[in-house]
């Protein structure tokens, strides 16, 4: 019975080099400006989501309910 660990490990390096082998040339070019674009969208999308959250939480738990008070809770705790 093989080892799965060295099955896996096999699997992998085959994968691997069949992608290293089969690639073509890719006729296009990303200049220093056009990843620093990419890498401002992809910053101000996580900002944005930050911002979001940070204003809405809230009003988003109270909207599915998580904000109810809970029945078995003592008045005014």
């Amino acid at each position: 019975m093989p080892n799965k660990s060295v099955s896996a490990t096999a699997l992998i390096f085959v994968l691997v080099l069949a992608l290293a082998l089969g690639t073509r040339p890719a006729h296009a070019y990303l200049d220093p400006a056009a990843g620093s674009m990419i890498l401002q969208v992809l910053l101000g999308g996580i900002a944005g989501l930050a911002l979001f959250f940070r204003l809405f939480w809230r009003k988003v738990l109270a909207f599915f309910g998580a904000d109810r008070p809970k029945k078995d809770a003592p008045e005014g705790r």
